[in-house]
């Protein structure tokens, strides 16, 4: 997601709406100095083109995208499900706010590319969220833990 940001910034302005309270600012700097390669002395300006806002709850990230104008601004938005697996918020409940969600990302979409990252809840943690939105989705990639190999035996 680093890269696709920094491309996006290079390009215009690009949205984060940050799910899950991760988002590092220092590795975006980064990763956008590593991604202009030395082509343009701007850095902060293209810095700027990175408009990132927050979501602490799953309420809040429903009020959020809903304040979001529909612009043709590329959105990503970076570990959506978080806050949707608070054990003080009903299944029910955060099956209901993740569907307006859904309604709103796919208004963001009739614009300009929505990009989602999510991770699924510990295992038997509402397992509905992450199909929900897999579900809803017009492209699904799935990364998998980089796990090494072991060596081949020899005898």
């Amino acid at each position: 997601m680093w890269e696709l940001i920094a491309r996006l910034a290079c390009r215009g302005t690009v949205r984060l709406l940050d799910g899950g309270n991760r988002f590092d600012v220092y590795r975006c700097n980064l990763a956008v100095g590593h991604a202009l390669g030395g082509q343009t002395g701007d850095l902060p300006a293209v810095l700027e083109r990175i408009h990132l806002a927050r979501a602490f709850t799953c309420y809040q990230l429903v009020a959020l995208l809903k304040q979001t104008p529909t612009e043709p601004v590329p959105t990503l938005v970076l570990d959506l499900l978080s806050t949707f697996y608070d054990e003080n918020v009903s299944t029910a409940e955060s099956l209901r706010l993740l569907r307006d969600c859904l309604a709103q990302l796919q208004r963001l979409n009739h614009l300009a590319p929505v990009a989602i990252s999510a991770r699924p809840g510990l295992p038997d943690n509402r397992p509905e969220l992450l199909e929900a939105l897999m579900g809803a989705a017009g492209q699904v990639w799935t990364l998998e833990p980089n796990v090494p190999k072991p060596p081949p035996r020899l005898f």
